[in-house]
């Protein structure tokens, strides 16, 4: 249409992202006033209110938080929201950068092919630019580096080329996609086993390794999913990839307010993946996903059929409380 929908963008980001964070955080809250000393919620209360603003990564960063060192045992439950608030200062930039450049396109009434070209070439030079302070910035002090959102930002502007491009990562021939997502997946195993707590070089380079896999499987799937890759597309799959944003607010506050009441084994371990994904579970279908959904009608609607005790459950959310509470 020739216009940036800021409005559209930013709402849909904020219905996506700020309704289950938010009631997740509140939740982390309640629970650490009940399992911790006061003065331990005091400061849980501080960390999650500087996640609610998005700024958490910037705390820890002067907090001097060593993100592995730290035992579970002392740790803030909220401190895995370093990544969201890293993700939404990126995603207050770009659309601002993109208006930028399609000013510049439409001012000098270019075509529309150089300004995909022009788009590509700022983020290179900003992820470039990003990768190369990140490679400076953990030499000299891996922990701040760690938080710092531009030693950062390069792994979601790779992500950012990815949409740029996605023109030409159409047209990649069927029988690469397969070989192009499985290495991504040979790449992000690999991570798992190369990159410990340890290692030097963290987040630059080693990130670049996850990332890179990352990007791999993305561009396979571009313009059709490739062929030979089960792994990724049966249902157990693509449902943990549902809730997995879910998956992500609970699952280190649920290791954090396990560890103060339960020692290290397996019977933590256990109690870990089930109290996780029974949260996960439940936070996408009863949290995530109606108020993501929900528009002022939706709800009115909703709120007169519960009035008329007409108000239905469906049989997915029977399902999901079931699952839950099991």
């Amino acid at each position: 249409t020739g216009t940036v929908a800021f409005r559209t963008f930013y709402w849909n980001r904020v219905r996506r992202i700020v309704p289950a964070a938010t009631v997740i955080l509140l939740l982390i809250c309640l629970a650490s006033f009940l399992v911790f000393q006061p003065f331990r919620a005091r400061d849980i209360g501080i960390d999650a209110l500087s996640a609610f603003v998005f700024m958490s990564n910037w705390r820890f960063a002067v907090e001097g938080t060593d993100y592995f060192a730290a035992a579970a045992q002392t740790v803030s439950p909220v401190q895995h929201y370093w990544s969201l608030s890293i993700e939404e200062q990126f995603y207050f930039v770009w659309p601002a950068l993109i208006f930028v450049i399609s000013a510049a396109i439409l001012r000098r009434r270019w075509p529309q092919r150089y300004g995909t070209q022009l788009a590509a070439g700022v983020f290179g030079v900003v992820v470039s630019a990003s990768f190369g302070w990140a490679l400076h910035t953990t030499a000299d002090n891996a922990t701040w580096a760690y938080f710092d959102t531009f030693a950062r930002v390069w792994e979601l502007g790779v992500g950012a080329l990815l949409a740029i491009g996605v023109g030409v990562l159409a047209r990649i021939p069927r029988t690469i996609k397969p070989v192009l997502s499985w290495l991504g997946l040979g790449l992000i195993t690999a991570s798992l086993f190369l990159i410990a707590e340890g290692s030097l070089g963290f987040p630059a380079p080693w990130a670049a390794l996850p990332v890179t896999g990352a990007a791999l499987v993305i561009a396979a799937g571009v313009g059709g999913e490739p062929s030979y890759q089960q792994f990724l597309r049966n249902p157990i799959s693509t449902y943990i990839g549902d809730i997995s944003y879910s998956l992500y607010l609970v699952h280190w506050p649920v290791i954090v307010l396990l560890a103060a009441v339960m020692n290290a084994g397996p019977a933590f371990d256990i109690c870990v993946l089930a109290l996780a994904f029974a949260a996960a579970i439940a936070a996408y279908h009863f949290v995530e996903n109606p108020l993501r959904r929900t528009d002022r009608a939706t709800l009115t609607s909703r709120i007169a059929q519960f009035r008329r005790r007409e108000f239905t459950i469906g049989r997915t959310t029977k399902l999901a409380g079931l699952a839950s509470g099991t």
